[in-house]
């Protein structure tokens, strides 16, 4: 009893975390020790949504530590355990989308990130909805489906979330007609959000695009 109170204690504290401030445990032994403890028949029985949630913290660990092969099998773990809490399942497919779009799996992420926004759809969380909506308009482009990505945008504009989910519309707008060889439309969305506060992965991604238009444009005009 003392060791499955623990190991509870261990998934709520990395709940609050993740829930209150933005964070997650970084404790791999006390997650560790939380899945050996629940994981079982017992477990299963009666802590399985304290299981799914280790599963899914400890999957958050192995990608902050950048090994995602690890990190995708503990989403999946979780995932299996089908969470009943729709915010979960909703992250757990975010992290899966993210994790096939980096390795140009296109239409994986697809079905992942579309998996996301059904759970999503289900929470009072209106900011991860309308980022899935992006993340959903992204890969319609990578796939080349540009209708499909368009009518997904179209709807992404109904939400007015903060400045950040604005430039990241932003950005997925000039993507859009950047795939479209639309450059000046491009341009002038890549342009539109220089002066956002955004991580710096995405500010230097603009701004290659930026470069690569201009790089076309000088090109055609030789």
């Amino acid at each position: 009893c003392a060791r499955w109170r623990e190991a509870k204690a261990v998934v709520a504290e990395a709940d609050r975390l993740l829930g209150n401030e933005k964070r997650i445990t970084r404790d791999t032994a006390a997650l560790n020790f939380a899945i050996e403890t629940l994981n079982g028949p017992l477990g299963y029985l009666f802590a399985k949504q304290e299981l799914a949630k280790a599963y899914y913290f400890m999957g958050r660990n192995f990608y902050y530590l950048n090994d995602f092969a690890t990190a995708a099998d503990y989403y999946i773990l979780c995932d299996r355990l089908n969470p009943k809490y729709p915010l979960y399942k909703g992250r757990i497919n975010s992290c899966m989308g993210y994790l096939c779009k980096q390795d140009s799996c296109f239409e994986e992420a697809l079905v992942f990130y579309e998996r996301a926004n059904i759970a999503f759809a289900k929470t009072d969380n209106q900011k991860r909805y309308a980022n899935g909506l992006l993340n959903i308009a992204e890969q319609y482009v990578n796939l080349k489906e540009y209708n499909k990505a368009d009518s997904i945008l179209q709807i992404a504009n109904n939400y007015d979330i903060d400045s950040t989910y604005h430039a990241m519309l932003i950005e997925t707008r000039g993507l859009y007609f950047f795939a479209l060889q639309q450059y000046d439309s491009a341009l002038t969305y890549f342009l539109g959000i220089e002066n956002f506060p955004r991580p710096l992965e995405a500010r230097c991604y603009s701004y290659m695009k930026i470069i690569q238009i201009y790089a076309r444009q000088d090109k055609y005009q030789m």
